[in-house]
C-alpha cells in the first residue's frame, strides 16, 4: 500500500485532509496555553498611590491575554487616588492580601472569558473566605458578555459577605475601557 496516491485527485484530497489535522492540532494546542495562561496566578508586589489618601482601597486584577484587564485597574485605581483614596495594587494570586479588615474599599477587575470571570480572580475570593461587609467594586472586561460576569462575581462576592457597591462592565473595543474606568474610579468617595 502507497502512502502517496497516484492519481491527481487523491492527492489533493490527501493534502486538504493532512492541511485541516494540523490546523485543528494547532488550534487545540493554542487553547489550552491561552487557557492556562489566562487562569494561572500571577504574583506581583503591591504598588500604593496617593500614600496620604483618607481611606484605603485595595485593587486586585487578574492579567489577562493582553494588557486591557491591567490598564483598566491601573487607570480605575488612578481614578480613587484622584477622588482621595490611598490605594493598593496586585494581581489576584496566593500572595494578595486576604485580611482586608484595613480596607475600606475591595475592587475586583475581572477579565471575562467565555462568559466566565477568570478563574484566578475566583480563587482569590475562594481563598478569602468571608469578607465581613467590605464594600466591593466589580469591573469586569471582555470583547463580549461581561456583564455575566459581573454577576457571577456579585453573587460570589454577595455569598462572601461581601458589599458590592458598584459593578461596572467594559467592553473591548468600545471607546476606551481604560478612560471609562478611570472615570468610575473618580466617582466613588472615600
Amino acid at each position: 500500500m502507497e502512502f502517496w496516491p497516484r492519481e491527481k485527485w487523491k492527492q489533493v484530497l490527501l493534502v486538504l485532509f493532512l492541511a485541516i489535522l494540523v490546523i485543528i492540532a494547532s488550534t487545540a494546542v493554542l487553547l489550552v496555553y491561552a487557557n492556562i495562561a489566562v487562569n494561572k496566578d500571577v504574583v506581583s508586589g503591591i504598588e500604593i498611590m496617593n500614600p496620604g489618601g483618607n481611606k484605603t482601597a485595595l485593587v486586585i486584577y487578574q492579567p489577562g491575554l493582553t494588557s486591557l484587564p491591567k490598564d483598566t485597574s491601573y487607570a480605575f485605581a488612578n481614578g480613587l487616588a484622584a477622588s482621595g483614596w490611598r490605594v493598593e495594587i496586585t494581581t489576584a494570586s496566593s500572595q494578595a492580601p486576604s485580611d482586608l479588615s484595613k480596607y475600606g474599599l475591595l475592587v475586583l477587575d475581572v477579565p471575562t472569558y467565555n462568559n466566565s470571570p477568570g478563574t484566578a480572580i475566583v480563587r482569590y475570593v475562594d481563598r478569602v473566605g468571608d469578607l465581613h461587609g467590605i464594600n466591593t467594586v466589580i469591573i469586569s472586561i471582555g470583547a463580549s458578555s461581561p456583564e455575566k460576569s459581573v454577576d457571577i462575581m456579585t453573587q460570589k462576592v454577595q455569598a462572601a459577605n461581601g458589599t458590592v457597591q458598584k459593578s461596572v462592565a467594559l467592553y473591548e473595543g468600545r471607546g476606551s475601557p481604560a478612560d471609562a474606568a478611570r472615570q468610575a474610579g473618580t466617582q466613588i468617595r472615600p
